[in-house]
């Protein structure tokens, strides 16, 4: 017996929203988003013929990076650029200064987010929760007065402790 999918719409990868609950101004601009990888870690066994290879328990997640339009304030730029220079706090030993470690806080030291996947229909289909993100690159703003007049794009890539997904149909 053959099964047909019950869906036969594709997906397509400009049908999309991102939220950084820290981050309301960023949100707004982003415009490439890649949905990181996941891994699970392999444990071998030695035996006298062959190795056995057996699932692991530990799974890795990749790195989650996304590409965002600079506004004319900067203000997308500079709520990333606050946010890690407050974690790493270039003018003190005090790594912490006034962080918080409570989630959801405008300066926590991590944050949830949420990518929603849309249908072609612009209905949210497929939730993506990540856990506990934070920045850990914000690319270079390159200027050119030799160039013709384009928007400028920054890149940020996050540090997560992992993700989950969930079908909302």
């Amino acid at each position: 017996m053959i099964q047909q999918p019950t869906n036969k719409s594709f997906l397509s990868n400009n049908k999309f929203e991102f939220a950084i609950s820290r981050l309301p101004n960023f949100t707004f601009f982003v415009q490439n988003i890649s949905l990181p990888d996941i891994s699970l870690s392999s444990s071998e066994i030695p035996t006298p013929l062959v190795r056995l290879k057996l699932p692991g328990n530990q799974l890795e997640y990749g790195q989650l990076a996304m590409t965002f339009i600079v506004d004319e304030d900067m203000q997308s730029w500079f709520e990333l650029y606050d946010w890690m220079t407050n974690l790493g706090n270039p003018d003190s030993f005090d790594k912490r200064g006034s962080l918080t470690d409570q989630p959801g806080k405008n300066n926590s030291t991590t944050s949830d987010a949420t990518l929603f996947i849309k249908t072609n229909s612009n209905n949210p289909n497929i939730v993506i929760d990540f856990k506990d993100i934070y920045p850990i690159s914000l690319s270079e703003l390159a200027f050119s007065s030799t160039e013709t007049q384009e928007f400028i794009t920054c890149s940020s890539t996050f540090a997560y402790s992992f993700y989950t997904a969930k079908k909302l149909t």
